[in-house]
């Protein structure tokens, strides 16, 4: 094929590389969200035509439209080591594979910006009809790193140095021990995710039994707090992630210290809160955290000052109530 062949084709199939993008994306999002994996970020794009004819010339293919297969490509950065391999599995049940180079496992950290696994993959047999006819068999690559690797690449990249080899013997060093700390950040924030999720459930397991004792010495943070209010009000509906943290932050700041202070403060206030609750007509409305907040609004001075400060809809008809309430206060 001459220059101007392989031009005319690659523009021709533009549309149809934008579609398959397009199918990819949706694909991949629906079966993340389906499997509940965060990532931190999923992003497409299509090799410039330059970017096109360079490769074609360098890799000397008589074929390129075909013979290519990142010409449209997605990558998923992703938050942690373990994610890699289960959106690899995910990936493996959503599209045909063609290939896979995983340039992970066995790569010494010296190499560590160029981590990542890569998959050739077209749309499933299965994908059939109007919609999926003029993509069917194409090729595209899915690239998934974490997000240490693609920091440590872009890095790399505007460092102009497209291995280890391109850097100069006196840098190397340096080199090779930032690719180093990026490599052991990864490893370290796999590790806290494993802690983080072991506490959760340490959390979740002692709020499910009946040791009091040891429940109201917790300190207040979000994992105890957590598996509090879904103990405490196992019928109210639970409050986003980041309710609970705000909730740590005021609960602190106004002076409480561990879970026995919040569960003394809602017991002490619980014919005040309903009371107050039923004036204000709140009812059904509340989460778990808003139950909490009211009580405090009711029972603590310091928790009421710093609430009203940082409200958009307490007042001062909402904050007299609370303080005529306390007169319920046991």
């Amino acid at each position: 094929m001459n220059l101007d062949e392989i031009t005319d084709r690659f523009r021709e199939r533009q549309s149809v590389h934008e579609q398959l993008l397009d199918e990819g994306l949706f694909t991949l999002k629906k079966a993340l969200a389906g499997e509940q994996i965060r990532v931190h970020s999923i992003t497409s794009r299509l090799k410039t035509l330059g970017s096109f004819i360079n490769k074609a010339k360098k890799k000397q293919l008589t074929d390129p439209i075909n013979d290519m297969h990142d010409i449209a490509g997605i990558r998923i950065v992703c938050l942690f080591l373990s994610d890699v391999e289960r959106i690899g599995d995910l990936i493996r049940n959503c599209f045909h594979i063609l290939s896979e180079d995983n340039k992970i496992e066995g790569t010494n950290a010296s190499s560590f910006g160029y981590m990542s696994v890569h998959f050739d993959v077209t749309m499933k047999h299965a994908h059939q009809g109007p919609r999926y006819d003029p993509i069917a068999g194409i090729p595209f690559e899915i690239q998934v790193r974490t997000i240490a690797m693609d920091a440590w690449a872009n890095v790399s990249h505007h460092l102009d140095y497209k291995s280890d080899k391109d850097v100069p013997s006196e840098l190397r060093k340096d080199f090779y021990a930032l690719s180093g700390l990026f490599y052991v950040a990864d490893k370290h924030f796999e590790l806290f995710y494993d802690t983080s999720r072991n506490s959760q459930a340490r959390m979740a397991e002692l709020y499910a039994k009946p040791n009091e004792r040891k429940k109201s010495e917790q300190e207040i943070n979000f994992d105890s707090l957590k598996a509090y209010l879904a103990s405490k009000f196992p019928a109210r509906k639970r409050s986003d992630l980041t309710g609970i943290s705000e909730l740590v932050d005021e609960l602190l700041a106004a002076g409480f210290r561990s879970i026995g202070d919040v569960d003394r403060m809602l017991d002490s206030s619980s014919e005040a809160f309903v009371r107050c609750e039923r004036d204000l007509l709140l009812a059904n409305e509340l989460t778990d955290v808003g139950v909490v907040r009211i009580s405090a609004n009711i029972a603590n001075d310091e928790f009421l000052r710093i609430y009203a400060v940082k409200s958009h809809w307490l007042g001062e008809t909402e904050r007299l109530k609370f303080i005529e309430c306390r007169k319920y206060l046991k």
